[in-house]
């Protein structure tokens, strides 16, 4: 057997399986490592009482020198009933090698909406979430609070609210303060006007009620150019601020895609 045969079986195949799997976990980290999950681009108008959503099950295997499994679900579910709105969200994802964890992230959200003016409305959610990728053990959110619509015309949507949350957190870091109450005031902006031009912004600032300076931000920022008929050019940034990580963690996190998108 020659000396390059041995050297690709030995040392060059075991190097990109490495390889491979760093450029998989730092891909896994940058999407699903987020301290605050945006709902709103979740929220979309239907003028039917049924249900709309979609429903996601996947399951990757890799087999060469190690095993690598990526296996997850994303449920999205909302269903409008007269002035009542529900909202369910699930979404997993585990990343295992060689029978070991990697990777775990996971939330639910359940949320109720009533709509008392056409312009105004009140909701009301829970949330769970587990994400080892940010130190989190598991945070548990319950809040409620109004949600205003600024804006709705044919060509553009603003809404804007501001809701109380109670949480309850576990992180790796044991001396973190475990109970908070927290205001979650959000911003969403959407525009889509242009027939080969649509931009949709979201904005979450989450401040402890009781020390200020312990907050997150989340900022997602989509767009979408439509070049022919067939082919778009589509940007997406994600943001996460958060000013109190878990010990060891970073306090931002983010996220830039772009992808060029053909339909035929």
């Amino acid at each position: 057997m020659s000396s390059l045969i041995l050297f690709d079986l030995f040392i060059f195949e075991p190097l990109k399986t490495k390889i491979f799997l760093i450029l998989f976990l730092i891909h896994s980290f940058l999407v699903k490592a987020q301290q605050v999950i945006n709902i709103e681009s979740k929220q979309y108008d239907t003028p039917d009482t049924l249900w709309h959503g979609d429903i996601e099950l996947n399951f990757n295997l890799i087999q060469n020198q190690n095993q690598i499994i990526n296996t997850g679900n994303r449920i999205n579910l909302l269903k409008n009933q007269d002035i009542h709105s529900y909202l369910f969200i699930n979404e997993i994802n585990l990343v295992r090698a060689n029978a070991n964890n990697l990777a775990f992230n996971s939330y639910q959200h359940l949320r109720y909406k009533r709509a008392i003016k056409p312009y105004l409305s009140g909701e009301a959610f829970g949330q769970t979430q587990f994400n080892e990728q940010i130190g989190l053990k598991f945070r548990g959110l319950l809040g409620a609070g109004p949600r205003l619509r600024v804006l709705y015309a044919d060509s553009m949507k603003i809404f804007t609210g501001a809701m109380w949350m109670y949480e309850y957190e576990k992180t790796t870091d044991e001396l973190v303060n475990n109970v908070k109450n927290r205001m979650s005031f959000y911003l969403s902006f959407l525009y889509f006007k242009e027939k080969h031009f649509n931009f949709d912004l979201v904005c979450y600032y989450q401040p402890d009620l009781i020390d200020f300076s312990d907050y997150r931000v989340l900022t997602e920022l989509k767009a979408e150019w439509k070049i022919t008929k067939k082919l778009a050019f589509r940007f997406g940034l994600i943001q996460n601020y958060n000013s109190v990580p878990a010990r060891g963690f970073p306090n931002n996190t983010l996220n830039v895609r772009n992808a060029f998108n053909y339909r035929f």
